[in-house]
């Protein structure tokens, strides 16, 4: 039998040995508990007109288990994972181990097996969005222009790497609200999602002044000095490390980094820590101190700066409000 992705994933719970429970839930707003035989904790998932799906997941597993699927309609997802216990391959390439931050994939029509580790906690919010409801988005957006902006996802995919999506995430997980209240609210927000993708997409081409040729090759290479930064982000390589990392000259790789990420090398670490900084403040009863010192700032208070011009508001601030539940 051929699943739809919302059909998918409103069957998902009871084979990953979660049971719907009732008492707690409500018209659009699923609650199901993992039995306790397989492990501990909860997923929640709403569903909005059968066109996207909001996935809420904090759990623990007894055991490692994994999750195949193989859905032939188009759709993608945008998630926020507050853990690094999960790990996904799709078909027969390579298991690749899922990060803290935003994640994104656009279903290739391929086998994709999704893991997660025993005795380790899963914690995520997961926009699923059909197709349908993306071009309708697009075409409302842009009318009969919107065809040019389809390669939006596909620059999302390449490109998560953003504070203004994380800090969305954040919302949606924190949303205290209830009954039709939360659900315009998680609407809304998953509107404001795209609109931050159409965004982003829209200025990183005004940006693209200097391009270079690039093969599959270069890419590869250019993800070789991200992953260098993510391995530790308290560190500050040089362009000079980052280059070499990449098989490239110093020169030939900025302008190809601008190009894939669309923007400075420096400016993608600082935002990678941003993001970081964001799930420390919330995950971790850390001092601001030692976050600044875990994301590579030894001044506290240009740490704060920084962090209050990316998000809004100070790390005290922020850290205060989420805690208010």
């Amino acid at each position: 039998m051929k699943h739809t992705v919302i059909e998918y994933y409103m069957n998902l719970p009871k084979y990953l040995h979660f049971a719907y429970t009732p008492e707690e839930s409500s018209n659009g707003n699923e609650i199901y508990r993992m039995l306790s035989d397989y492990g501990t904790g909860v997923v929640r998932i709403m569903n909005f007109h059968e066109q996207f799906l909001i996935v809420i997941a904090d759990f623990t597993p007894k055991q490692d288990f994994e999750k195949v699927s193989e859905i032939k309609q188009e759709y993608f997802e945008i998630s926020q994972f507050e853990t690094d216990s999960s790990s996904f391959k799709v078909g027969g390439r390579k298991v690749h181990q899922v990060d803290r931050g935003i994640c994104c994939y656009a279903n290739t029509r391929k086998t994709v097996y999704a893991f997660c580790e025993a005795g380790k906690p899963t914690r995520f919010t997961k926009i699923i969005i059909t197709r349908e409801y993306f071009d309708h988005f697009l075409q409302e957006r842009y009318g009969d222009y919107y065809e040019v902006s389809r390669n939006a996802l596909d620059f999302l995919v390449q490109n998560p790497n953003s504070p203004e999506l994380n800090f969305v995430f954040q919302q949606i997980s924190d949303c205290p609200a209830e009954g039709s209240t939360r659900n315009l609210y998680m609407e809304g927000k998953v509107l404001e999602v795209l609109s931050l993708v159409t965004h982003n997409l829209e200025q990183e081409q005004k940006r693209r002044h200097l391009p270079v040729k690039l093969d599959k090759k270069d890419k590869r290479s250019l993800g070789k000095a991200v992953t260098l930064m993510k391995k530790d982000l308290s560190a500050y390589p040089s362009i000079g490390e980052l280059a070499q990392t990449a098989s490239m000259s110093t020169s030939r790789f900025q302008i190809a980094f601008r190009q894939v990420y669309g923007t400075t090398a420096y400016e993608y670490l600082k935002t990678m820590r941003m993001n970081y900084a964001l799930l420390l403040l919330q995950d971790s009863d850390d001092n601001i101190r030692t976050i600044a010192l875990k994301v590579g700032y030894q001044n506290a208070g240009h740490f704060a700066k920084l962090f209050k011009k990316t998000f809004g508001m100070g790390p005290q601030k922020y850290r205060d409000m989420h805690r208010i539940k």
